[in-house]
């Protein structure tokens, strides 16, 4: 059970510490030091949620991060993303994540994190969310998420574990963080439907003109190849209408679109996905523009 001082439909599911920034404190398991555990506050009507942490084994065996777990994901799943021509890529580490001896492994924005789907709860900034990691040799270890800010790209809090750290340690990302400022950084979201899922690039991640990025995948999280996408931005907010635009295919599932966002804040992003002619899929996703 998850304490809180926040009830969802007469539930206790996330702790929120009210008039201070909470922040969680650093887990020891044998050899691994788990540091720096967050997540970002969830735009309203979003079912999805990355979470990210740095994980150092100070040990002389390698150590696996096999699986996740959180109670009010129906899954969680360990991601790299990479980038191929412009294109952001997402994809679940099905054997895991591999932390060397003396290595530090980081999961942040852009690069390696967990994915929370199916979020029956929205998390909000302040907010605590407890997460199961599954070790292959330390076991079940359980962490703590600070939620931050939407859009955050850091913990508030910047305490790190450096005392006692081994001067030959090696520090290393799973997947390095794009090299971009904080004005041109893409907002990323993942969608998905019982068909269908996207994971969708918003570059950049702020008002005026956007490129919109997609790469579709099947239930089983394989490439999707499909007839035609087309893209909706509507900001109901600020009245303003809904847009729609047909994508262009780039490759066998990857699509991209040209839209205009003229206003900052939170809007409405919808797919049509057409599978076959006689197959499609909608799926629309709440985004935030800067």
């Amino acid at each position: 059970m998850i304490s809180s001082k926040r009830a969802f439909a007469g539930a206790v599911v996330l702790t929120c510490l009210a008039g201070v920034p909470a922040f969680a404190a650093d887990t020891t398991s044998g050899d691994l030091v788990i540091t720096r555990a967050w997540s970002r506050a969830t735009p309203g009507g979003a079912r999805v949620a990355g979470g990210y942490l740095t994980i150092e084994n100070r040990g002389r065996a390698p150590e696996r991060l096999q699986a996740a777990s959180a109670a009010h994901a129906l899954r969680t799943e360990i991601h790299e993303m990479t980038v191929n021509d412009g294109v952001m890529t997402m994809r679940a580490l099905d054997r895991g994540l591999v932390i060397a001896p003396g290595q530090i492994v980081t999961l942040a924005p852009g690069g390696g994190h967990l994915m929370f789907i199916g979020l029956d709860v929205p998390l909000h900034a302040g907010d605590q969310m407890p997460v199961t990691l599954s070790f292959e040799h330390a076991g079940a270890v359980k962490v703590t998420l600070d939620v931050q800010a939407i859009g955050a790209q850091a913990p508030e809090s910047m305490a790190t574990t450096a005392a006692a750290e081994p001067a030959h340690r090696a520090e290393q990302a799973a997947v390095p963080a794009a090299a971009t400022s904080d004005a041109d950084e893409s907002f990323f979201t993942h969608l998905h439907a019982e068909k269908a899922m996207a994971n969708v690039t918003v570059s950049p991640g702020r008002a005026g003109p956007v490129e919109i990025a997609i790469q579709l995948e099947d239930a089983n999280e394989l490439p999707l190849s499909a007839d035609a996408v087309a893209v909706t931005l509507g900001n109901p907010e600020h009245g303003v209408a809904p847009i729609t635009a047909n994508a262009e295919r780039v490759g066998n599932d990857q699509w991209r679109v040209r839209m205009s966002a003229p206003l900052s804040g939170r809007w409405s992003l919808g797919l049509d996905i057409r599978i076959t002619p006689k197959d499609a899929v909608n799926v629309v996703s709440p985004i935030l523009l800067r």
